[in-house]
């Protein structure tokens, strides 16, 4: 082979190099992503989720379990439930940060399975309570990821016209029926556009998500049950009891939604920054007693209430806690509160912590994101049925790492401890020895043994 030969054949082979190297090193914008979707952990991280998923023992499985995860977003809010049935459901995607919405997709990706242990790839419901970033924030990162079958709004127009009369992001709600609640009801902030969009143009093979505007009064759409007798294991409700018809409120926190989670006589209260005036709308109609609202008498009690607006002295009025509790169940009742640690607001606030104290809340059994160790990710809870030996069943509330000892083990299918910057880095060099190297080594070979 001639010289001219010899350096066209270098050149070429360095120009393949460096396209496939460029490509290797562009690929590290989406590393998150990728180490998502290829299942790549540091193998530190496996241990820790082996620890987290033991031995199922000798619990008698009776059905499937009730999950719920309040996810550490920082000074946001996101939950996540695993209803009986396998369908999943959000509440609420946190603030629109890198580090929030990394936490949140890595969470999903880690530790929400279907029922072969597989990957989700959609969630059933996802509902978001208002049109604040702390709780939109991540929304339409999620949705791309993992669309929504159904999508529940708050009664909120998102305006997308600026003050000159321009585009903000191309979106047009098209929910036209709230913009004749007037302007009490326009939020014009971009996140929160994005959410809606992300929402409308979301689909689940070629079937657009279902969008509805969470309203406590419809009787169709505020009550969510799998189709199957109320004595069955798998039975459970998801119910919204506020915000209570098109009410208009001054206080975009006023729009989230007061939901009740039941399962085998388990109680879950959510709501998102549902503040003192919603609250009381609400305790309104408990006190009323009429339809739905009927259940709220002098023996109900939820066993979680997770307290609104990140425990913020403006909402978990003691009227509303009144409702949700009795005086003899305080004690046993898990307060969540979902904050980030040192926050600029003070959440949560003194005084709120005094009254539950005073309710008769005991402080063990008031958790908050912002005291989780670090690496836990969540407040996990847990109701499972138990089966005894002489035949009877009782259903319990499980919290923490009670919560996931009998859930079941991830499926692997291939162990690879590398990230995707670790597996580029190799790349980079094996491309560098098998285009660049080798063949000077090769050639080297040659010319030696020619001299010979």
């Amino acid at each position: 082979m001639s010289s001219e030969s010899r350096k066209r054949g270098r050149i070429v082979r360095a120009v393949i190099a460096l396209i496939l190297i460029a490509g290797l090193l562009l690929s590290l914008i989406w590393t998150d992503k990728i180490n998502r979707k290829l299942g790549l952990v540091p193998a530190a991280d496996s241990a820790q989720n082996e620890q987290q998923t033991p031995d199922t023992g000798t619990v008698t499985e009776l059905g499937d379990d009730l999950n719920v995860h309040f996810v550490d977003v920082r000074q946001g809010d996101a939950c996540i439930i695993e209803f009986p049935d396998d369908k999943k459901m959000l509440i609420d995607a946190g603030e629109n940060n890198k580090t929030d919405k990394t936490a949140l997709l890595n969470y999903i990706e880690e530790n929400i399975k279907d029922a072969e242990g597989n990957n989700i790839k959609y969630f059933d419901y996802v509902v978001l309570t208002h049109p604040d970033s702390d709780h939109c924030g991540g929304m339409f990162d999620v949705l791309k990821e993992y669309p929504a079958k159904t999508f529940y709004r708050p009664n909120v127009y998102y305006n997308d016209i600026d003050k000159d009369g321009n585009s903000k992001i191309g979106f047009d709600d098209p929910e036209t029926e709230i913009k004749e609640l007037g302007s009490k009801n326009i939020k014009d902030t971009q996140t929160y556009g994005r959410a809606l969009q992300a929402a409308y143009e979301g689909n689940i093979e070629g079937t657009p998500t279902e969008v509805i505007v969470t309203d406590a009064t419809d009787e169709e759409t505020s009550v969510i049950e799998p189709d199957l007798e109320k004595d069955a294991a798998e039975y459970y409700s998801f119910t919204f009891y506020a915000p209570i018809g098109s009410k208009s409120y001054s206080d975009w926190n006023d729009y989230s939604p007061i939901m009740i989670l039941e399962y085998h006589e388990k109680r879950f209260m959510l709501s998102g920054d549902a503040e003192k005036n919603a609250e009381a709308d609400f305790v309104a109609e408990a006190m009323k007693g009429d339809g739905k609202y009927a259940i709220f008498d002098d023996e109900f009690s939820v066993d979680v209430f997770k307290l609104g607006h990140h425990g913020s002295r403006t909402s978990s009025s003691e009227a509303f806690i009144n409702v949700m509790t009795t005086p003899e169940s305080c004690a046993s009742v898990q307060a969540i509160i979902s904050c980030g640690a040192d926050n600029e607001y003070g959440h949560p606030h003194a005084e709120v912590l005094e009254r539950l104290k005073k309710l008769g809340f005991k402080d063990e059994n008031i958790l908050r994101t912002d005291t989780l160790e670090e690496g836990v990710g969540a407040i996990a809870m847990s109701v499972r049925g138990t089966k005894a030996d002489d035949g009877s069943v009782s259903y319990s509330l499980y919290v923490g790492e009670e919560a996931i000892r009998n859930r079941p083990k991830e499926k692997v299918t291939v162990n690879i401890w590398l990230t995707w910057f670790e597996i580029v880095i190799i790349g980079c060099v094996v491309v560098i020895i098998v285009l660049l190297v080798l063949p000077e080594i090769r050639a080297w070979f040659k010319k030696l043994r020619g001299k010979r």
